[in-house]
């Protein structure tokens, strides 16, 4: 690839043009943070809003209330890959950690951990220039995170991805590959940087056997899940499961220090966990809290599919850091939308049918460039009707794919461009097949005329080898001329979302003027100050990078302060 090239990983050069949907989301959220408003016939605002119900701080638990109350060095909320990577660090420190966890079991999914120049990437010569990555997430956010707290993932993460390493090794896993710099340019890797994601792993089999149920991502997340919170137990982490926390403790009426979380068991009685070194938010994000979505990221009012596993994930921890004083993300919030939800197979992701491929709206047309970054796609194709779209391609997929440089890497080909698996798709209805395209065009529900005038563009396009309408790039045009023909029905589906509560570089959480509410850190989707806009989908696998690099700092931290 050129550093020229844009595809739908990488993103675009001349950030203005690229930022042209994003930067206008303010714009069509109202006021901008996601409140809603009526206006009179001259545009002047008549009512707004009162606050939402979830900022309202509630009573605080008195201590009479108090079933029972613990002491311990760090008290960290939520057991994902940010809170038990805190866990850990604090205790390699000496910390008597106590874990308060909201479900029955840790919380992971995906296996994409994204660092830079950790010793597996040196080793196969993936030598990552730390400038362009911090130049790249700034300018995907349009320059609204925290430079600072950018730059501490950009520093640190190579020397934890290695130290992540070393722990699933020391429990007996294996790697199953390391991601080589080729294989990640057919990934669609990061240009004008090297590939950023690291190893995948090969669990034990104890690790298998002991695998949490419902774990997303299989072997690889098992592996990673198993080293975590094994090692947890063995440094002499406290983990306690079913125990959400519901409430912080800051002194002074909330101007002094926050000492304390208060949780509540399944019978309803509060016990109160004291941290004397302090407090750590890794709670994860709100998606499954449809008041704080609609306020923050407004445009997921068209987003129908939510990917996340468990649904525990109700803003939790933003919550509680708002009602004692914390500050948190402008909105609207960057979420992670990902082009892979099917219309009529919600959670369904496949890379065959997800290549850049020609795309028609629900009128047969087509609208846009199908080969930019996944989250300019969804941006694209909530615009449309049904915020749907149609992929379309023939039976030449398997030689035209790999040429696309996208998810057609060695490691996935034999998973993701297999004619097994499609024809199961097609078997199963979630792919539509014909030997011609008024068939197809019938199945889809569209009008043929209008269907097979769009194709023929396509085809005069793409033999032409320059995209007059979308200025898509020449690899990714193929014609559609050799039966059978495919379609598949595609919506949008968010994954996780990512604003969160201000930090410093410390992970150190920020009020409203910018200062440090003396004992409260966060780490994972409850913090913020990295993200605006979209996922920077163009540096793969940052999100569990910035979890398990932010998780281990605070622990750090914590303890030295």
């Amino acid at each position: 690839m050129k550093k020229t090239d844009l595809s739908r990983r990488n993103f675009l050069k001349g950030g203005a043009l690229a930022f042209a949907g994003a930067v206008a989301a303010p714009l069509l959220g109202g006021c901008g943070n996601g409140r809603s408003h009526e206006s009179d016939e001259e545009g002047n605002i008549i009512h707004q809003d009162p606050q939402p119900d979830f900022m309202k701080p509630p009573k605080p638990i008195a201590d009479s209330q108090l079933t029972s109350t613990e002491t311990a060095d760090v008290i960290i909320v939520g057991a994902g890959m940010s809170g038990l990577c805190a866990a850990i660090s604090a205790a390699e420190e000496g910390a008597k950690v106590i874990v308060l966890e909201k479900t029955n079991t840790v919380n992971f999914r995906g296996y994409d951990y994204a660092a830079v120049n950790s010793r597996v990437q040196q080793q196969v010569g993936n030598h990552i220039d730390p400038v362009d990555v911090t130049r790249e997430i700034m300018r995907f956010g349009a320059y609204k995170p925290n430079q600072k707290v950018v730059m501490q993932w950009v520093k640190h993460s190579g020397h934890v991805n290695d130290w992540l390493l070393d722990m699933a090794l020391a429990k007996g896993c294996k790697v199953q590959h390391i991601w080589t710099y080729d294989e990640m340019v057919a990934e669609g890797a990061t240009l004008p940087t090297r590939p950023s994601m690291t190893f995948v792993l090969e669990p034990t089999q104890e690790a298998i056997e002991k695998a949490p149920k419902g774990m997303i991502g299989g072997k690889p997340v098992i592996a990673m899940a198993y080293t975590l919170l094994s090692t947890a137990k063995d440094k002499g982490v406290d983990l306690r499961f079913k125990l959400p926390a519901v409430q912080l403790v800051r002194e002074d009426d909330n101007k002094g220090r926050v000492t304390a979380v208060i949780a509540k068991d399944k019978e309803g009685k509060y016990h109160k966990f004291v941290g004397e070194k302090g407090i750590i938010l890794c709670a994860g994000d709100y998606g499954h809290d449809k008041e704080m979505l609609h306020y923050y990221i407004p445009s997921s009012d068209t987003v129908k599919i939510n990917l996340y596993p468990s649904k525990a994930n109700t803003g939790d921890g933003h919550k509680m850091g708002m009602w004692v004083g914390a500050a948190i993300d402008e909105g609207p919030h960057a979420p992670m939308y990902f082009d892979f939800g099917m219309v009529n197979a919600p959670g369904l992701a496949d890379s065959v049918m997800r290549q850049p491929w020609l795309s028609l709206n629900n009128y047969g047309e087509r609208f846009a460039n199908e080969d930019v970054p996944y989250p300019f796609i969804a941006n694209g194709v909530r615009q449309e009707p049904d915020f749907s779209k149609w992929n379309i391609w023939d039976s030449k997929w398997p030689q035209e794919a790999p040429a696309m440089h996208q998810t057609a890497c060695k490691s996935l080909k034999s998973v993701y461009h297999d004619p097994k698996r499609l024809q199961k798709l097609i078997d199963d209805g979630v792919v539509k097949s014909a030997d011609t395209l008024e068939e197809l065009a019938r199945q889809m529900n569209l009008p043929y005329e209008k269907v097979k005038a769009e194709i023929d563009r396509y085809n005069e396009l793409a033999r032409k080898g320059f995209d007059d309408d979308f200025y898509k790039r020449k690899e990714c045009l193929t014609t559609i001329e050799k039966p059978p023909f495919y379609a598949a029905h595609i919506t949008i589906a968010l994954l996780v979302t990512l604003g969160g509560l201000k930090i410093n570089e410390n992970m150190q959480v920020l009020d409203k003027d910018k200062h440090v509410i003396p004992g409260l850190y966060a780490a994972g989707n409850n913090s913020g100050s990295f993200y605006a806009n979209d996922y920077c989908m163009t540096i793969m696998g940052n999100s569990h990078g910035r979890a398990y690099t932010f998780g281990y700092l605070a622990g750090k931290h914590i303890m030295k302060n």
